[in-house]
This record gives C-alpha cells, structure tokens and sequence, in this order.
C-alpha cells in the first residue's frame, strides 16, 4: 500500500531543514569570525579596560589626596636658620592612605553600572570605514585582584641648591575582563604622584626611603 503525504507535512520538513540550515550557517559564521577578529577583539577589548580601570585608579587617588597634603606626609624640622635637618614620613598617615586607595578602587570596580564601557562592532574589523560603527558590544571589568599599592618617593633637582622631593602610589592589580563569548585577564600598573614639595638646600643625610620604612612597618 502506498504511503500518502500530505502537502502540509512536506511544508513542514521543508521549514525544519530550512531552520536547522540556517542554524548551522549562522553558527559557523560566528566560529569563523571569533577565530578571525578574536585577537583583534580581546585586544581591543583589554585597551578599553584597562583605560577605564586607569581611570578609576586617577580618580580614586584624586579624591583620597583631597583631605591631605604633603605636609601630612613629611614632617620637616629646620635650624634656627631655616635649613632642614630633619625629613620624617608620617607612616601611619601613608598606611591609611593605601587601605583607604586600594578600599576605593574595589568599591568603584563593584559599582561600575554607571560606566558605559562598550565597543561599536564594526571597530573589530579593522576597517577604517566601519570602526565607531554598528550595534555596541558591551564589555565590563568583572573583578580586580591582587591589588597591591606602594608608596615611594624621589628627589630630583629643580636648580641650584634646589630639589623637588615627589610622593608617589604605585598601583599594581589583576582585572578580569568579562565580554559577550569570554574573560581576558590582564595586569595593570599605574604610578601617580601624591604630593610634591620643593626642598631649598640640601636634603638631611638621616632622611630614609619612604618604601623601606613602610615595608619594614608592615614586617614588624
């Protein structure tokens, strides 16, 4: 007995093929173009990362130095004829300085929504024409580890019998990249100036690093 099938079955194994073709297509398309832009991508992707972590880690330090100066760092001790004999670091002022910079930079990092940290399709083609085009892929900085913050500080000279004494915080921290296929990690270090101060005269012998004392606090 002959089997008998119906046009609306027909039409219907014809849109199933149809759908699972198109399927297939848009798959290898997508496979093709992560392994064809994926190093462009992730490239492009990190930069834009890292200039906002960047930036975060600018602003963080700009509002925690709003409440300090360079005179809560060094306390100097002058002769009756106004030279300096003495340079001390306020360590326990520097120390909160770290806790309340590195305490900052991780509650901005958490709260990013506000950020609109996204990259125009057409930018990871590579071509003149289309980058800063097309729908946006939105990226963000899932989480921030191992940050580590130092403080240093360099005296360089600004003239005769001049110097120029520069506090700075050295960032140093891991950031994990989320994007719409994957996570990129990479590192960050970023030096900024805390405070500066001109020295007239010549800088005290019994003046120590500000890094060595601070490292040698946190041993004790």
């Amino acid at each position: 007995m002959e089997k008998i099938y119906s046009r609306k079955k027909i039409n219907l194994s014809k849109k199933y093929r149809m759908l699972i073709l198109v399927l297939v297509t848009a798959l290898f398309t997508v496979v093709y173009l992560i392994k064809t832009i994926g190093p462009t991508f992730n490239q492009l992707c990190l930069s834009e990362a890292k200039s906002t972590a960047t930036q975060i880690v600018h602003e963080t330090i700009d509002e925690v130095m709003e409440k300090y100066g360079y005179n809560d760092l060094i306390t100097t001790v002058k002769d009756k004829d106004g030279k300096i004999v003495s340079m001390q670091a306020n360590i326990a002022i520097m120390n909160k300085i770290v806790s309340q910079i590195a305490l900052k930079i991780q509650e901005k990092i958490d709260n990013q929504d506000s950020r609109d940290i996204s990259i125009r399709l057409g930018t990871f083609t590579g071509i003149t024409l289309l980058s800063g085009r097309g729908p946006k892929v939105p990226i963000r900085i899932s989480s921030i580890g191992n940050l580590d913050t130092k403080i240093s500080s360099e005296f360089t000279s600004a003239g005769i019998n001049q110097s120029i004494h520069r506090i700075f915080a050295s960032i140093n921290c891991k950031i994990d990249v989320l994007t719409p296929f994957n996570t990129i990690s990479s590192q960050i270090e970023e030096k900024v100036i805390l405070a500066e101060n001109v020295i007239i005269g010549e800088i005290p012998e019994n003046y120590l690093d500000i890094g060595n004392l601070l490292n040698a606090n946190k041993n004790n």
